[in-house]
């Protein structure tokens, strides 16, 4: 309240005006206007040109880094793909190991055919005592080469004994379409 009343009783004091906008939008305070230094100049020309060379010597030494990087990957991925070897050599020891475990068990607890009990073994893909994923495909692929339908070898593997790739059920026609596909 005090210096509204000051400003009463002063009232030959005249404070400046604030200053105005432009009409066109474009008012800027004092302070924030560009001055003609801050402007661009052609001399931005000048360092595209500088740019591009130190760009074209650098370009060798990133060609070196992406080849070397290129190597290092094929590098992780080779390993990669023996680790993953070495596991599944690994399942299937494991698998051969409890196999030949319920073999010895059956041996020695005398079951037979003739308790009413009889023993039915069935292998799988995953135990590796018979056949891999790989060894299937190509059987199938061979077969196709020589003209076989998807039925005849859908029956051959049946009578082969050869386990579908989950190790239940059998082999289909419907099956073997898929997997050549």
């Amino acid at each position: 309240m005090n210096d509204f009343l000051r400003n009463l009783r002063s009232s030959q004091k005249k404070d400046a005006p604030p200053p105005r906008k432009n009409l066109d939008g474009n008012y800027y305070h004092q302070a924030d206007r560009r001055t003609s230094s801050d402007r661009r100049t052609t001399a931005g020309f000048a360092n595209m040109e500088t740019f591009a060379q130190q760009l074209g010597d650098a370009l060798p030494e990133i060609l070196e880094n992406t080849t070397t990087l290129t190597e290092q990957v094929e590098k992780l991925a080779a390993t990669n793909e023996l680790l993953t070897e070495a596991k599944i050599r690994q399942y299937n020891a494991v698998a051969d190991f409890f196999n030949s475990l319920n073999k010895m068990v059956s041996e020695n607890t005398g079951t037979d055919s003739s308790c009413g009990q009889s023993q039915k073994v069935t292998t799988s893909y995953t135990s590796g005592t018979h056949y891999t994923k790989d060894d299937i495909l190509s059987i199938i692929q061979n077969m196709r080469d020589q003209g076989a339908t998807f039925a005849i070898i859908a029956d051959y593997l049946k009578e082969k004994g050869m386990p579908t790739f989950s190790g239940r059920g059998e082999w289909h026609a419907q099956t073997i379409h898929r997997l050549c596909k």
